[in-house]
């Protein structure tokens, strides 16, 4: 079984190289899904284990026309709600545990205006034995420092070896016989829409803190076996624009469409422990509950903490209309949007 909790804390934590990275993924292969933020710290168990386009979207960069698909696997009801899910073995040691999530479907007028414009052209390929990983589109928010890749893994005899979470959320097992994945600090899930037998579609949600410059995004395809031994697509990101973003709370929290970034210190709390609450309101009265951890409600796709910078950031499941937002709440104090941003 594989302990994602290891997994994607040391993944997260560690400034190393991809090999590194990828050597931590082989290591911590054994509670089936956590739900705590991955950390950018040191870890010195693992590190000593180891050391044994549109003008809208950015200059340079072209607009990608197709985005249905992607909006829809991002931000759509790519899988159901549920209630949460808490499982215990035969020996009362707890082995799932996920909060409850809510999926809906996408307001497709507000990821037009909001989101697509913004989505950038990619197809770059890299082939591995029989696989071919192409990168299909992107986008990436510099003002909250996270990002969305959208890609596809084909096999003509077929593509397996994976696993996938009630929420959706994929992951490679140590003995699966492919594996792909990014150099940022990211979780994947599946578009079960598109995906088939033979072609697997990914939605990836990355966080560039993780890594030392945005240029250096990679996503890369190789052996199970032998996570050193890959194929890598490099993917240029653009250095501004992005989703119009807002500022609350002197600019300590900066939200955008697809993410949230929280300066932590200047709020007055503490980056040694998660965030137990962030709600969302919009001016017509409707929350969107981020986090809730008394009511056991998890909505973010992807959740980081830096701690160098004391910096919080949340990816979203669902897009966030920035033009109807009143509010945010955080630890129970309400922050508002004085100025909210015209359509």
């Amino acid at each position: 079984m594989f302990d994602k909790k290891t997994y994607q804390e040391a993944v997260s934590s560690l400034h190393a190289s991809g090999e590194i990275l990828r050597e931590v993924h082989t290591m911590t292969h054994q509670i089936r899904k956590p739900f705590k933020l991955s950390r950018a710290i040191a870890l010195a168990a693992v590190v000593a284990a180891l050391c044994a386009a549109a003008a809208v979207a950015a200059v340079g960069f072209v607009r990608y026309e197709n985005p249905t698909n992607m909006l829809q696997a991002f931000f759509g009801e790519n899988v159901d709600s549920h209630e949460g899910i808490v499982e215990y073995n035969e020996y009362g040691k707890l082995i799932t545990n996920m909060p409850a999530w809510e999926r809906l479907p996408l307001d497709e007028s507000v990821a037009q205006e909001l989101v697509a414009p913004y989505l950038f052209a990619v197809g770059e390929q890299a082939v591995y034995g029989d696989y071919t990983l192409t990168v299909e589109a992107g986008l990436y928010d510099p003002a909250v420092g996270a990002g969305l890749l959208y890609y596809k893994v084909e096999n003509p005899n077929g593509v397996s070896g994976y696993e996938v979470f009630p929420d959706g959320e994929l992951w490679w097992p140590a003995d699966a016989p492919v594996f792909a994945m990014t150099n940022a600090a990211s979780r994947d899930y599946l578009d079960t829409a598109s995906t088939t037998g033979t072609t697997l579609w990914l939605c990836t949600y990355f966080v560039t803190d993780f890594i030392t410059d945005a240029s250096n995004l990679q996503v890369s395809i190789g052996d199970g076996q032998n996570r050193l031994d890959m194929a890598t697509v490099a993917v240029a990101l653009p250095e501004d624009g992005g989703p119009a973003s807002v500022e609350l709370a002197d600019g300590a929290i900066t939200l955008s469409p697809i993410g949230i970034r929280i300066h932590a210190p200047a709020l007055g709390l503490p980056v040694d422990s998660d965030i137990d609450q962030i709600v969302l309101h919009y001016a017509d009265g409707s929350d969107y509950v981020l986090e809730d951890e008394e009511a056991f409600v998890s909505n973010r796709t992807y959740g980081f903490l830096d701690m160098e910078q004391g910096a919080f950031i949340y990816t979203f499941n669902r897009i966030v209309d920035t033009t109807a937002l009143a509010s945010v709440t955080i630890e129970g104090t309400d922050y508002p949007l004085l100025t909210p941003p015209e359509r």
